[in-house]
């Protein structure tokens, strides 16, 4: 039993005081005013001056560090040891969960295997979600190694390799409609008969069909043929309402990625503001200084490119719209891209949608109960109640009051086991 803590409602957006969160087993028991006399044979933790809110998730994640640019010296992709130790990593940074939207597959098998894994106890690692591989088109975004994403030429052919996902256990399908045009750039885009194929055949699987489709109209056209969400922010222009209103039909989730953007539109600035939020020193010294520096910077926006002036603007419009609009907003941050540094960028992510517009309420449910949702899981996660599983972060300032407070953790708890933040980012 966890005695005598302040307990945050983020459903209410309401902090309770001087609670007692009773944990038998992987599951919450009860919540409830804190005990004065002590259950006979309960283990008692008193945290009194401390605050407990749901395990955090993190809804884009490649499962990466995001420390160096494709190509420099010594980089490599991530193998499935790495992707279990980035797990228990991101568990260590108050993450209790991670969806996953692809990475660097040799064999879908791998991808069976963490999550597997990742559901069990040893080593500890954040509970693991996600796509298996993408879905995208021959000389597109994201159609080159070390992704491992899959290339059809023919909708029977996108409709076999749903199938191959669903077979490898996925927990939904991600693909890719994306010209790169508000990015200075123009590639290759999926045919429409080819995203309607996915669209349909993950429908038929009972798997919910999310697109990679910043720019506006391009979302548009994935919600118009059934997409189930949007993996970015839209970023080229306002949306409008025929966007909310498609969003609506459809019951899409919209994820922020926000830290992805701000990398693009800033990197030593962004360096600068995560540098000054890691003030455990987890992250090494020499990466924030990489990208600080004018050669690394230069690196950055040739590899990279740069925004606009306005795309922030209309990011930051955007998610004010939608959540407002009353729209299922998740919170996700596209760690793996360069810059989009592990498990401070998905802190900082919640800091950016606060300053993007959101209360600290409606960001800590973007980062709880809206995740939870969007996985169909709100029954089993995203709140402190009774019946969930025991998925908790222990922090040592109430993130209602400031949401940096998400940074000040004391313990993470994943299926009842209490870990310290500490000896997971150390590996211990």
């Amino acid at each position: 039993m966890i005695n005598h803590v302040a307990v945050v409602d983020v459903i209410e957006g309401v902090t309770k005081h001087d609670m007692a969160v009773g944990i038998t087993g992987n599951r919450i028991t009860a919540v409830e005013p804190a005990q004065r006399v002590q259950p006979a044979g309960a283990d008692i933790v008193d945290a009194t001056g401390k605050f407990v809110v749901p395990g955090l998730a993190d809804m884009h994640h490649h499962l990466d560090t995001g420390f160096s640019m494709p190509g420099a010296p010594g980089s490599r992709p991530a193998g499935p040891g790495d992707f279990r130790h980035y797990l228990t990593q991101m568990l260590g940074w108050g993450f209790t969960t991670i969806f996953s939207t692809a990475h660097t597959y040799a064999d879908l098998e791998d991808f069976t295997d963490l999550r597997r894994a990742a559901q069990g106890g040893e080593p500890p690692m954040a509970r693991y979600f996600g796509v298996g591989r993408a879905i995208t088109v021959e000389g597109g975004h994201a159609s080159e190694p070390p992704l491992a994403s899959f290339l059809p030429r023919t909708p029977e052919e996108a409709r076999q390799q749903v199938h191959q996902l669903k077979a490898a256990g996925v927990d939904a399908v991600k693909f890719i409609v994306e010209d790169l045009t508000w990015h200075g750039r123009n590639v290759r885009v999926m045919r429409r008969d080819v995203m309607r194929a996915i669209i349909d055949e993950a429908h038929a699987l009972q798997l919910k069909a999310y697109a990679h489709a910043p720019r506006l109209q391009l979302a548009k056209e994935v919600l118009r043929a059934g997409g189930d969400g949007l993996v970015h922010s839209v970023v080229d222009a306002p949306v409008d309402d025929e966007f909310i209103g498609l969003m609506r039909k459809n019951r899409a989730s919209y994820t922020t990625t926000l830290s992805l953007f701000a990398a693009f539109t800033d990197i030593e600035a962004w360096m600068r503001r995560l540098e000054a939020l890691d003030y455990r020193g987890v992250v090494p010294k020499e990466v924030f200084a990489g990208y600080r520096s004018p050669e690394g910077a230069r690196r950055y926006y040739e590899v990279f490119g740069t925004m606009t002036r306005e795309q922030p603007l209309y990011l930051r419009n955007n998610l004010r719209k939608v959540a407002d609009a009353g729209l299922l907003v998740v919170a996700g941050t596209d760690t793996r891209v360069a810059g989009v540094l592990i498990g401070i960028s998905s802190q900082m992510e919640l800091v950016l949608l606060v300053e993007a517009g959101l209360t600290p309420a409606e960001t800590l449910r973007a980062a709880t109960i809206n995740a939870a949702r969007m996985l169909g899981r709100d029954t089993e996660q995203g709140t402190v109640e009774a019946g969930k599983l025991a998925d908790l972060v222990v922090l040592d300032a109430d993130p209602l009051l400031d949401i940096r407070n998400v940074t000040r953790l004391h313990r993470v708890i994943k299926d009842g086991v209490i870990s310290d933040p500490a000896e997971l980012l150390a590996g211990r």
